[in-house]
């Protein structure tokens, strides 16, 4: 025979004995199933059998729930500053989209006092707790004691009589009856519009070239059965360097006309704290004249230029002890800008201005009391009480009627800008 491998050897082990493994291999395997079991026994004995199968099967995490008032986050809005130290720029905005939408807070960065908030609000966790639709808040009335609340289907006082509904007030436009909460037990005037504590249907956020922008849809319908047809209502904010835009948009989605309000009430803080140093500058000499003690206006309208209620001065007028509660009428527009009104803080080199874009935004509801550091300006596009008797009819105080398909837009500026030039040297 010619030498060579032999039948049946290869791999490493040929030309070598065979062995056999038949004899340890069964006995191996049972030995390791015993010392696997004796380890769990030992493990479970110690509390730790649960710590090895967590390993094996993870649990999943524990579902985390919205925790902003009205049971939906927070909406935040953020831009880097452009020209950190140089001059005044809007940075961050916060909204509250299961509160319709409220205008939370404004953040401007301001050179020499870093991120200034523009707006009255407490720390998110406590808003929680104060917007909690119980209480003095069930029908989302501290809605408009922080932030900036979006007044619809209308802005401002509504007066009324009583309904069979605790609670409820009504009265009545072109045949139809109007439906709305009373302010106070007793009371025969409204909350302030009917979104307070709505929750929003869909929330969205997107990127722009220098900002960011948020949109939240609520499909309002007839407000649970308190007015007539069916609105959607949007808001839409845009942050960008020196400016937040503020849109309301109402569309009649309904087979019947509406009437139909918006407004805005936003709590502008006195970063300082020390009122007498604002100023204060409202592009109106006409203000509504009220019967206070009705608390309803008298459908008249009051030129008040050269007295202390007028605040038209180019720059302003310091604000000093004068307690302000008045609705400005009859706003005056400074070129292709429209009417422009303004908050100035001079020790902080500081002015925020507020727009109306709109032509249907006719007055401007200013509250100022002598003992807060903070101004109301609200941008409104009826005045109180516009379904009252004092006016004959609601459309001369400001109600615009929504036709079926018919769309009623709102929309305003908040400006941030230096009173001075800022430094063109400045690091």
């Amino acid at each position: 025979m010619s030498a060579g491998r032999r039948t049946g050897e290869s791999g490493p082990f040929a030309g070598g004995r065979h062995y056999s493994t038949r004899g340890w291999v069964t006995p191996g395997i049972v030995g390791i199933l015993c010392l696997v079991l004796v380890v769990a026994a030992y493990e479970r004995g110690r509390g730790n059998l649960h710590k090895i199968k967590s390993r094996v099967d993870p649990q999943p995490a524990p579902e985390v729930l919205p925790s902003g008032p009205g049971g939906q986050d927070a909406v935040h809005l953020s831009r880097s500053a452009a020209a950190i130290g140089r001059d005044v720029e809007m940075v961050s905005a916060a909204f509250l989209p299961g509160r319709g939408m409220n205008v939370f807070q404004i953040t401007a960065l301001v050179p020499g006092h870093g991120e200034v908030p523009l707006l009255l609000s407490p720390p998110l966790a406590a808003a929680t707790d104060i917007l909690n639709s119980q209480g003095s808040d069930a029908n989302g009335s501290a809605s408009t004691s922080l932030g900036g609340a979006i007044l619809v289907p209308w802005a401002g006082r509504l007066s009324g009589s009583a309904k069979a509904a605790a609670g409820m007030l009504s009265t009545d436009w072109e045949g139809k009856r109007l439906s709305f909460p009373a302010k106070d037990a007793g009371s025969n005037l409204s909350v302030e519009g009917l979104l307070l504590n709505r929750g929003a249907d869909s929330v969205r956020s997107d990127v722009l070239p220098d900002g960011q922008s948020a949109a939240a849809i609520f499909h309002a319908g007839d407000f649970s059965g308190n007015w007539p047809s069916n609105i959607d209502v949007s808001v839409n904010a845009e942050l960008t360097e020196h400016d937040l835009d503020l849109t309301v948009t109402a569309k009649n989605t309904g087979q019947q006309s509406a009437p139909f309000g918006v407004g805005w009430r936003p709590y502008f803080a006195i970063p300082s704290g020390n009122r007498a140093q604002a100023m204060l500058r409202i592009p109106s000499q006409t203000v509504m004249e009220m019967n206070h003690q009705k608390d309803v206006p008298t459908g008249r309208m009051i030129h008040v230029g050269g007295t202390a209620q007028d605040f038209s001065r180019a720059g302003g007028s310091s604000l000093g002890t004068t307690s302000i509660d008045t609705t400005y009428t009859n706003l005056i527009p400074e070129g292709e800008d429209g009417p422009v009104a303004e908050i100035s803080y001079p020790a902080y080199n500081l002015k925020v201005s507020v727009i109306p874009l709109t032509p249907d935004i006719t007055s401007m509801h200013v509250i100022a009391p002598a003992d807060k550091a903070w101004i109301c300006i609200e941008p409104n596009t009826n005045l109180d009480d516009p379904f009252g008797p004092e006016w004959n009819d609601p459309e001369n105080a400001g109600i615009i009627t929504l036709a079926p398909g018919a769309t009623l837009v709102w929309k305003v500026r908040v400006e941030v800008s230096s009173l001075s030039a800022p430094d063109a040297n400045a690091e």
